[in-house]
């Protein structure tokens, strides 16, 4: 089994199985000084098929940040996860 597989399998059984999870998502951004910084949020993320869903907005600062730069890390239950 994979590095990949593993951690798959571990967010599995920490997340899935329909559990309500709240994580935090950290995005990257460009703050004020027009420099890329980390933001980070809590958001209630549904675990499914090696996905996570979250409802927001499609006009959110996290969406616009996704949509320029798809490379996110999220923590949940104090276990960090990234790529």
């Amino acid at each position: 089994m994979s590095v990949f597989q593993e951690v798959l399998k571990i967010i599995e059984e920490r997340c899935g199985k329909g559990k309500d999870n709240i994580i935090s998502l950290a995005t990257i951004g460009i703050g004020e000084e027009g420099k890329p910084r980390p933001y980070v949020r809590e958001v209630d993320g549904f675990y499914e098929d090696g996905a996570f869903y979250v409802t927001t907005s499609a006009s959110s600062t996290k969406m616009r940040q996704i949509s320029q730069n798809p490379e996110v890390a999220f923590a949940a239950s104090n276990q960090w996860f990234y790529g």
